[in-house]
């Protein structure tokens, strides 16, 4: 069992792939190691990478990414694979305006984080279709071991992360944590940038604010009240389907 310092898998061309396990749950329970992962792109994957993924015996991947993201970066995954592929692509409203923006280096450090932050407010009232997919897929036993993955492996695929920690009873300090870590593994993103980009400006968007996931959850609660109101009512996760998530994605901390 890896300690949690070494969290993050030794891919060579993808620097934010994580090991969701070893997070203290509730009811005297942990996540589960090799059960649950997240990740940025998987389109530059070495040959040795390949080989790695092969090893995990993924059964599912989740792919937040749009169609133009995946064209740009089509996943590397083992030949002859039968890891099943759910995409579910999709940007919150504004996001595109904004990139196009910093591309021409026509907003500054403050307004992209006021932008951010306005987004991760709509990620779940807006996407929870989008998201009620991801619950559906972690409640089916024969989608583990399961990926979620974007393109840098920070906002869609950060909230979906932090939705599947908290209903299965990991503590909100303890997400936003988790959140935190794509701070130390940041994917270089290129494309997002321009000539005219400053440096201020690159480094508030690839940041992993925990404010920015505070303010998603925010939303939630103002909108429906809780956080345990909103996966019932939006995302269908009901009593017995928070049971069964559990099963799947914790184990007693003395195991």
């Amino acid at each position: 069992m890896p300690p949690a310092r070494d969290r993050r898998l030794p891919f060579e061309g993808a620097v934010n792939f994580r090991d969701m396990g070893g997070y203290p749950a509730a009811g005297g329970h942990r996540t589960r190691w090799e059960r649950l992962y997240r990740a940025d792109s998987l389109g530059d994957l070495t040959t040795a990478d390949i080989i790695r993924l092969d090893a995990l015996g993924l059964k599912t991947l989740v792919d937040f990414r749009l169609p133009q993201e995946r064209l740009l970066k089509p996943n590397r995954l083992p030949q002859g694979t039968s890891i099943h592929s759910i995409e579910i692509p999709f940007v919150p409203d504004g996001t595109l305006e904004m990139l196009s923006l910093v591309r021409a280096g026509a907003i500054d450090s403050a307004e992209v984080e006021r932008r951010v932050t306005a987004q991760y407010r709509k990620f779940g009232i807006q996407h929870a279709a989008e998201y009620r997919r991801v619950f559906e897929a972690a409640a089916d036993a024969g989608s583990y071991p399961l990926l979620l993955h974007c393109t840098s492996g920070k906002d869609r695929t950060g909230f979906g992360a932090a939705l599947l920690l908290l209903a299965v009873g990991v503590a909100r300090a303890t997400v936003l944590e988790d959140y935190a870590l794509t701070n130390h593994y940041r994917r270089p993103v290129p494309q997002f940038f321009g000539p005219r980009t400053s440096a201020e400006v690159m480094h508030t968007l690839l940041s992993a604010h925990p404010k920015y996931l505070e303010a998603a959850l925010e939303e939630i609660d103002r909108v429906h009240g809780s956080l345990e109101a909103y996966l019932e009512r939006e995302l269908g996760v009901a009593e017995t389907v928070r049971a069964r998530l559990t099963e799947l994605l914790t184990e007693p901390a003395e195991a």
